[in-house]
C-alpha cells in the first residue's frame, strides 16, 4: 500500500497489514489488534527548536502542516535533580516537569493532536470518558472549533477533575453512582446507540503520538544518553507512546540505545505489576481491581486487559520493570520532591519518585544511570467546572440518561462524606478524600462512632447495613464506603 503523503502509514502492530490511512484502530485479522503509524524515517526532520507540533511534525500522524493545532503545550523543562539524586545516590536523576503545561498536565500533548486528526479525518462529533485530565486537554481544544462536539462520559468523584467551564460544544455526562470503568461503559454503549463516533482512547493513534514528544524533548535537554525511562500507567500507552518515539529516534541514530521503560502503579490499583510480578502474558481475573480507589486519581484503570499485552511487551523488548508506590511511600515522596526541587506534583507524578527510590535501593538503578522521570502533572486545586448535562445511571438494557437537576443530583461520594462529616461532627478543617481511613488509621472510629455512622448512612440510602457488612471490605475507607454503595444502588436500579 505504501507511504501516504510521502510520509505515513497504518499498519498492524502484531502482522504487519497495512491499512488505507483512516480512523481505522484495529486490525480485522488478529483479533483485534491495535494499528501503530510507521513513518517514513527517510523524509524525517527534526527541527533544533519551535512549537511542538511544528518541530515533530514529521513523526505526528497529520497529513498536512496547515492542519496543525497549537495548544501551548510541550517545551517544558527538563531539570537535573542534583539534591534528590543525592538522596537517592544517583549523580544523572532527571524531571521532566510537565506540570508547565498549560492545564498543568502531560495530557495536554494528548490534547490538540486528537482533535487536528479528527478534523483532518472529517470526524467532528465524539464520544469519550475520562478520569480528568485526558478530556480537559482535549475539551479545551475542542472549545475553539463551534463546529465540532465532544460527548464526555464521566464517573461520580472524577466531574470536579474536568476543568473546562461554559463551552458549549462540551456535553458531560455524569455517572453520579458510577465509576471511571462505568463511564467507559456508558461511553461505549452510547456511541454504538447513537452512531457517534467513539474516541477510543489508548487505541486511536491521533491521542497515543502526541504523548512520545516529552521524551523527545528530553533527549536533547539531557546532556547525555538516557538510559532509563519512568512513568505512572494507567492504560500504560504513554509509556508505548515513548517506545515507539526512542525506536523511531534510534533509527534516525538521535540516541545510541533504548531506554529501559518502567511503569509505576498504587498500591490500591496496580494491576499491571500484579500480572508482571506473576510473570503473566495477559490480565486475568485475580489481577483485576473490581472498584479502583487511589491517592492518584488519573490511574484508576483496574482492568486493563487490553492494553496490559502491549505494554509488556515494550518493558521486556527494553528489559524494564514495574513497580508498586505504596501510599505511604507518595505521601512522602510528594513532600520531598517540593522541598528539594521545589516542584508540587500530583501523586501520579510522585509515583516516578518513589520508584526511582525503590529501584535505587535495590540496586537496579545504578549510581551513573541517566534516569529520566516523568513528573506527569500537578493538581488543578480548586478550578472551577461544569455542571453536567446529562445524568447516567445503570439500568436493565442498559444505561438510562436523564437531563441534570441542579440542586437535586448528588453523587454516591459526596453523600457519603457528607453524612461522614456530620455523623462524626467533624469540623470544615478535616480535609475528607476517598483514602482517608475509617478503621485501623485516619478517623480510627471506636465502635460507638462506627455504630453512630452506620445509622447516619442508612438513613441517607435508605437501606438496612448487614452487621456482616460493617468489615475492612466496605468501611476500611471512605472510599471502600462508597464502592459498598455504589454496588448497592447499582443493583437497585437494574432491578427496578
Amino acid at each position: 500500500m505504501g507511504w501516504v503523503n510521502d510520509k505515513m502509514k497504518l499498519v498492524c502492530s502484531k502482522c504487519g497489514r497495512e491499512y488505507p490511512w483512516s480512523f481505522t484502530l484495529q486490525c480485522k485479522d488478529c483479533e483485534g489488534a491495535l494499528l501503530d503509524v510507521e513513518y517514513n524515517l527517510e523524509k524525517v526532520h527534526i527541527p533544533p527548536s519551535g512549537p511542538t507540533g511544528e518541530r515533530f511534525f514529521d513523526l505526528l500522524p497529520l497529513m498536512k502542516r496547515e492542519s496543525i493545532i497549537d495548544g501551548g503545550e510541550g517545551n517544558t523543562p527538563c531539570v537535573h535533580a542534583k539534591e534528590l539524586g543525592k538522596r537517592f545516590g544517583l549523580s544523572n536523576l532527571y524531571l521532566k516537569d510537565e506540570t508547565k503545561n498549560p492545564t498543568g498536565s502531560t495530557k495536554d500533548r494528548q490534547g490538540a493532536l486528537p482533535v487536528a486528526v479528527f478534523r483532518e479525518m472529517g470526524v467532528l462529533e465524539f464520544v469519550t470518558s475520562s478520569t480528568g485530565n485526558s478530556s480537559t486537554a482535549i475539551a479545551r481544544i475542542v472549545a475553539r472549533f463551534p463546529d465540532m462536539k465532544m460527548h464526555l462520559f464521566v464517573g461520580d468523584e472524577f466531574l470536579s477533575r474536568i476543568n473546562v467551564v461554559g463551552s458549549p460544544n462540551l456535553v458531560v455526562y455524569w455517572l453520579k453512582n458510577g465509576t471511571f470503568v462505568d463511564a467507559h461503559k456508558a461511553a461505549a454503549w452510547y456511541a454504538q446507540q447513537t452512531g457517534i463516533t467513539s474516541a477510543r482512547g489508548i487505541f486511536f493513534f491521533g491521542q497515543r503520538e502526541g504523548l512520545k514528544t516529552a521524551y523527545l524533548e528530553a533527549t536533547d535537554q539531557i546532556p547525555k544518553p538516557i538510559d532509563v525511562y519512568i512513568q505512572a500507567v494507567s492504560s500504560g500507552f504513554g509509556v508505548y507512546s515513548t517506545y515507539r518515539g526512542a525506536y523511531d529516534y534510534l533509527r534516525l541514530k538521535k540516541i545510541p540505545y533504548m531506554p529501559r521503560l518502567v511503569c509505576v502503579q498504587e498500591e490500591t490499583c496496580n494491576p499491571m505489576v500484579r500480572a508482571w510480578d506473576a510473570g503473566a502474558e495477559k490480565i486475568t481475573p485475580e489481577h483485576i481491581i473490581p472498584f479502583p480507589r487511589g491517592l492518584s486519581k488519573s490511574t484508576l484503570r483496574g482492568d486493563p486487559t487490553l492494553a496490559y499485552p502491549y505494554i509488556r511487551s515494550v518493558v521486556l523488548k527494553t528489559n524494564g520493570t514495574m513497580v508498586t508506590a505504596t501510599q505511604d511511600e507518595m505521601r512522602e515522596m510528594r513532600k520531598v520532591l517540593y522541598e528539594l526541587e521545589g516542584i508540587d506534583a500530583c501523586y501520579t507524578a510522585t509515583m516516578t519518585v518513589v520508584a526511582a527510590q525503590k529501584l535505587a535501593r535495590a540496586g537496579w538503578l545504578k549510581p551513573d544511570d541517566v534516569v529520566m522521570l516523568n513528573i506527569t502533572g500537578s493538581d488543578r486545586k480548586n478550578a472551577p467546572y461544569p455542571d453536567p448535562d446529562y445524568v447516567v445511571e445503570k439500568a436493565r438494557d442498559g444505561w438510562e440518561v436523564t437531563p441534570y437537576r441542579e440542586g437535586q443530583d448528588e453523587g454516591c461520594l459526596n453523600r457519603v462524606m457528607r453524612v461522614v462529616r456530620t455523623a462524626l461532627n467533624l469540623s470544615t478543617d478535616v480535609e475528607l478524600d476517598t483514602e482517608t481511613k475509617l478503621m485501623g488509621g485516619g478517623l480510627a472510629l471506636d465502635s460507638v462512632a462506627m455504630l453512630e455512622l452506620v445509622l447516619s448512612l442508612e438513613k441517607e440510602f435508605d437501606c438496612k447495613i448487614s452487621p456482616s457488612d460493617i468489615c475492612s471490605d466496605n468501611f476500611a475507607t471512605i472510599g471502600h464506603v462508597a464502592d459498598y454503595f455504589r454496588a448497592r444502588l447499582s443493583s437497585r436500579m437494574i432491578s427496578a
